[in-house]
């Protein structure tokens, strides 16, 4: 399974750019990392700029916002796969990493939406 890593560009060299790991707030044990990743499906990728990174290479721009969600997401299952905690303190790193899906309605893709809002009950 490839994981797509949120990244900030730092700078810009042709069709590849030094971008890093930003370390989060209350983060435990992650270090900043950099790396060099090639740009060529994001060619207008500017410094300042958090781009979705999948081995080595940018696949899209994002929004910092989203970004940051993506990696308390992330933090919260690498935190659960390698910690050991009682489970009050698991659903506490759940919902903090997790936290715009936790605070949303539970949603039906739009198919079985409309079939459900149609009255179908049974596939």
């Amino acid at each position: 399974m490839c994981l797509g890593i949120p990244m900030k560009v730092l700078r810009c060299e042709g069709g590849m750019a030094l971008c890093e790991v930003e370390p989060r707030a209350g983060a435990q044990q992650q270090e900043v990392r950099q790396e060099q990743v090639d740009t060529i499906l994001v060619p207008d990728a500017r410094a300042g700029d958090y781009l979705l990174v999948f081995m080595g290479i940018a696949r899209s721009r994002m929004e910092q916002a989203e970004a940051h969600r993506l990696q308390d997401a992330l933090q919260a299952l690498a935190t659960l796969a390698t910690t050991q905690v009682d489970a009050g303190m698991a659903e506490h790193i759940v919902t903090h990493g997790f936290a715009d899906l936790c605070a949303a309605p539970p949603r039906l893709p739009p198919h079985l939406q409309a079939a459900f809002d149609a009255g179908q009950t049974e596939a």
